[in-house]
């Protein structure tokens, strides 16, 4: 047996840490997976909800234990709202296979293969290979192939990538040479795609873990900014030299936009302004008839015309600043445009100094109250009171993740509000179908954070909702239950729960935040999973049957 390295022995050690931080009683390898993506993914500012989104790593896997779609940078779900008519598309696809294994071993290439000659070849229908593969693979696949076909007629940019993933260190050479034939498959399905293939051992992983992404971006300016004592400026910047600002590997970098309190638009009426003024370069400059683009940043360090700015936020501007995106990537050559956009960015240490600034530069033009989300007061609220409660509410996105708190320990915005969706207003089927766009509707965020609901109300959903998923695992259940049953029965099974809990369906809400705390024996839980399983599987047991009102409908009578 070859002894092991030290890299082997400390990541060994860090993984088992992590996963006893956890607290959410997995094992060791379900923990590597996460992990491992977690790591991979680094770059691409996923939080743990979009990791576990693509685990799909199960009894008939295919060797794939996570799959990531992105289009233009953004991860693709369900719900995502694609724009199928924009011209220059990219697509990027990750397949990842993580063992806890001490080598690498040809059988997983050999899957790889396989999977792929299955379910990636368009003229298969991969529901046909549903006895070989499990339905979140199947899934997973059909999100990229839906995609890649819509697309098509655009001709986008395709980007591949495998991951092999364990806590070996040296790669044998017959393993290696298993990869080419992968390559050459995957090139006659998908022809002009670029291809990858890296084997990720226990030095590398180590190496991925110390790297911290970097936190401050270069944005060059065209002329000297006017600078103040506290170190703001304001500055005109090339619309090209912008437009790589923005940029990241060609993809729109999205994680200068976090605290951006709107979606961008699309064509409205005010961004096809832009684009048309973008697309006449006889016009006016484009500063002349543009609002411009408001940065905050803790600090910024001008350097010659270079101006180094930490963690910026782009926090006004944001239609301006994809429609500046969309333009220029379409271009081959983007840098004979020497027209300008201004620029503020504004120095501001305080947190709750920025969160004001947001809202303030975002309170000039139309925007519904409740568009205004991580920097609400009830955001705040929640994020003081779960802290104090052993819980981190992550209305920054990644904000305790790159900390390092336990995951089992964090909860986005959107799990809390799926959580209150499914168990205060007896939508489990809404909590189900809209994973990442459920609180786009005003009418619903109002429902769902208010300052007028009482605060235990958001720690006792989560509470709740923790205890279903932790139970509904097969080993605590004692029913073989596939991980995608659980995701479509996961809310209904809260929901139900809740019901028992208090003995009654009507004002919950009050009646669940008038108990002293939250006791779910396991019987209440073995009871209610019976009773949705039972009218799920009646129903047809799909993801149609989950996101529909029908077995809402029947549970709730």
């Amino acid at each position: 047996m070859l002894q092991k390295t030290n890299d082997q022995i400390i990541l060994e050690q860090i993984i088992k840490e992590r996963c006893d931080e956890s607290e959410d009683k997995i094992s060791i390898s379900e923990y590597f997976e996460i992990y491992s993506a977690s790591e991979i993914l680094k770059n691409h500012e996923l939080t743990y909800d979009d990791i576990a989104y693509g685990i799909v790593g199960d009894g008939g896997d295919g060797g794939i234990d996570s799959i990531y779609t992105f289009i233009n940078g953004e991860p693709l779900k369900e719900d995502t709202e694609v724009n199928y008519n924009q011209k220059k598309n990219h697509i990027e696809l990750f397949i990842i296979q993580s063992k806890t294994s001490p080598s690498f071993k040809e059988v997983a290439i050999l899957k790889f293969r396989e999977s792929a000659q299955d379910l990636f070849n368009l003229a298969n229908d991969p529901d046909n290979f549903s006895i070989r593969y499990n339905a979140e693979l199947i899934d997973k696949v059909k999100l990229f192939r839906d995609l890649y076909s819509k697309l098509a007629k655009t001709f986008p940019k395709v980007d591949i990538y495998y991951y092999y993933a364990t806590q070996g260190n040296e790669v044998h050479p017959n393993v290696e040479g298993k990869v080419p034939k992968l390559q050459e498959d995957m090139a006659k399905m998908f022809s002009g795609a670029q291809f990858y293939f890296e084997f990720i051992g226990a030095s590398k992983l180590l190496e991925m873990t110390r790297s911290v992404p970097s936190t401050s971006r270069v944005l060059e300016v065209a002329e000297s900014p006017i600078g103040t004592t506290a170190g703001s400026y304001l500055c005109l910047v090339s619309l090209s030299k912008y437009f790589e600002f923005i940029s990241d590997s060609g993809s729109l970098a999205r994680s200068i936009f976090e605290s951006n309190v709107r979606d961008y638009q699309g064509s409205v009426v005010v961004n096809t302004g832009i684009r048309h003024t973008l697309e006449n370069k006889n016009s006016e400059n484009f500063w002349y008839l543009n609002n411009g683009v408001t940065i905050i940043t803790p600090k910024a360090v001008m350097a010659g015309k270079q101006l180094t700015i930490e963690d910026p936020q782009i926090v006004n501007g944001l239609q301006t600043s994809h429609e500046i995106y969309q333009h220029f990537s379409q271009l081959a050559d983007y840098t004979s445009d020497d027209r300008a956009v201004l620029v503020r960015v504004i120095c501001e240490k305080d947190e709750k100094a920025r969160d004001r600034i947001i809202r303030a530069t975002n309170s000039q033009t139309s925007i519904p109250p409740a568009s205004l989300r991580s920097s609400d007061d009830i955001h705040r609220n929640i994020e003081d009171f779960l802290k104090s409660n052993g819980f981190y509410y992550d209305r920054k996105k990644n904000f305790y993740k790159n900390q390092g708190m336990p995951l089992a320990k964090i909860i986005s915005i959107s799990y809390m509000a799926q959580s209150m969706m499914a168990i205060t207003l007896l939508k489990p089927d809404s909590a189900r179908a809209r994973p990442s766009t459920l609180i786009n509707s005003d009418v619903e965020y109002k429902k769902i954070f208010s300052l007028d609901k009482p605060i235990d109300i958001y720690l006792k959903v989560v509470q709740i909702m923790k205890k279903v998923e932790y139970f509904l695992k097969p080993e605590n259940c004692d029913v073989q239950i596939e991980r995608k049953t659980v995701t479509n029965i996961k809310f209904y099974v809260a929901m139900v729960v809740s019901i028992r809990l208090v003995g009654d369906k009507k004002n919950i809400e009050e009646k669940l935040s008038q108990l002293p705390n939250i006791e779910l024996s396991n019987e209440l839980l073995k009871e209610s999973l019976e009773v949705v399983l039972k009218e799920f599987n009646e129903l047809g047991g799909t993801d149609q049957v989950a996101k529909g009102s029908v077995l809402l409908g029947k549970l709730l009578e």
